[in-house]
């Protein structure tokens, strides 16, 4: 049967976990590997005459590294072997904390089996290992409980709006939920850049007006992060203009005076021959 669940725990046993179908499996530069009914139940013989021991499951296959990276941790000992009539070769699992932990966490999902053989044909099991790349089209070791997966047509139905949807979003009658989820989020992504390319142009400009009394750039970047912020701080920098006097009687009202230019008379009048200097300065005599 398979092992309709979602998690394992350390130390606990999955029962009839299968190990290899019944088939005729290809190896890479070796002879195919025949694992029929008949071969399968003289492993569970040869496993039984060997004294029904637990045989290891590895991980990656490393305890059948012949190199300095051999590793023989355990992800599991397997027991109870047997031959299901319809799932081939199954055991009995028992995982330690780490295969508990890859298997529950996905990180490795499938078994692989390592067969002792006699022309293509197993006459032992040596060996399994927790991999995401079996040889042998396996079964996952967890499986989620069975759930139907809705048609197009399904979705549809239940969502009136859902062909609307995809119509704006210039998507295909057909297209899956999966499809206009990705448009959405692209459609978002789009205008998210859009905002951030408006808001440094909006910040470049407020920047460039006040780059008398600010720094441009640190006036830019304060303003990207805090619009209100930046713009009290610039305001801060720049001396108001004095209100104008309201004038109530117009007729009351007297031009001021200006001053005048005071700075070189004194030497022109030097400058002057000694007869016309008391010319000059009558003339002048107020803006002395």
């Amino acid at each position: 049967m398979k092992i309709d669940k979602e998690t394992i725990l350390p130390g606990e046993i999955l029962p009839g976990v299968q190990i290899c179908p019944f088939g005729t499996w290809p190896k890479a530069e070796k002879q195919d590997q025949v694992c029929d009914e008949e071969s399968l139940r003289a492993v569970v013989d040869a496993w039984t005459a060997a004294g029904s021991r637990e045989i290891l499951c590895d991980f990656e296959h490393k305890s059948e590294d012949p190199s300095e990276f051999s590793d023989t941790a355990a992800a599991a000992w397997i027991s109870n072997l047997s031959v299901d009539p319809e799932r081939g070769l199954v055991g009995d699992f028992k995982f330690t904390a780490e295969g508990a932990d890859a298997v529950t966490g996905r990180r490795l999902r499938f078994l692989s089996p390592v067969f002792m053989e006699a022309e293509g044909v197993p006459t032992a099991l040596r060996s399994v290992a927790l991999t995401n790349k079996p040889n042998i089209p396996v079964e996952p070791v967890l499986n989620k409980a069975p759930s139907a997966t809705p048609t197009v047509e399904e979705i549809n139905k239940e969502n009136p709006g859902m062909d609307k949807l995809k119509e704006l979003l210039g998507l295909a009658p057909d297209a899956s939920e999966d499809d206009v989820i990705a448009a959405v989020k692209a459609l978002k992504e789009s205008e998210a850049a859009l905002n951030k390319e408006k808001e440094e142009a909006e910040a470049e400009s407020f920047a460039a007006k006040h780059e008398a009394v600010c720094n441009k750039e640190a006036l830019k970047s304060a303003y990207i992060l805090n619009k209100e912020a930046a713009q009290k701080m610039a305001a801060g920098f720049v001396k108001p203009a004095p209100a104008p006097q309201k004038v109530l009687n117009k007729g009351a009202a007297q031009t001021p005076a200006l001053p005048r230019p005071t700075v070189g008379l004194r030497e022109q009048m030097a400058a002057l021959p000694p007869g016309e200097r008391g010319a000059f300065y009558k003339a002048h005599a107020s803006e002395f």
